[in-house]
């Protein structure tokens, strides 16, 4: 097989989960550039983050390797995507308890809304929050530092109602 920075196409030339990321730099450079070392891990969780675009548990991110031929293990996984967590490359969030997901940050500030009726998430606007945020710092003389917020509770036209 041939690996990453070819977006690893495998000898039967069909395409897999590589080469689906919306960013022009291979997993190798996001990797360099964040002071990380370039394992194939790393490459290929970066992979399966970038085309997901959105959350997924770990054990997605490893059913989502098998299907192209990878295999990691659980605590691999879970290394790998608290070594880019800790260089601001994914978020962690708790939707619901004992759901742990994960998600590429492909922006600079990126909020949601989650239901706790129907788990439905939704998008919030970072200029509803920096405002929030402005509003608790001048208020409190509180600094907030978040890049990836989550507010949870029920919406008002809930499908679950």
């Amino acid at each position: 097989m041939k690996y990453w920075d070819q977006h690893w196409i495998d000898s039967q030339n069909k395409p897999t989960v590589a080469n689906l990321s919306e960013s022009i730099e291979s997993p190798t450079e996001v990797l360099k550039g964040s002071g990380l070392r370039a394992t194939p891990a790393r490459r290929a969780v970066i992979d399966v983050l970038r085309s997901t675009h959105g959350h997924i548990t770990v054990a997605e991110v490893i059913d989502s390797l098998a299907k192209v031929g990878l295999k990691f293990d659980q605590s691999t996984v879970y290394r790998v995507l608290s070594d880019l967590g800790g260089v601001g490359l994914v978020a962690e969030s708790r939707l619901s308890p004992g759901d742990t997901v994960f998600e590429w940050i492909s922006q600079a500030n990126h909020h949601h809304l989650q239901c706790t009726n129907c788990d439905r998430t939704l998008p919030l606007n970072d200029d509803l929050v920096q405002n929030f945020i402005s509003e608790v710092h001048d208020k409190h003389g509180f600094h907030v530092n978040t890049t990836h917020l989550i507010l949870s509770g029920i919406e008002h036209d809930c499908p679950g109602n």
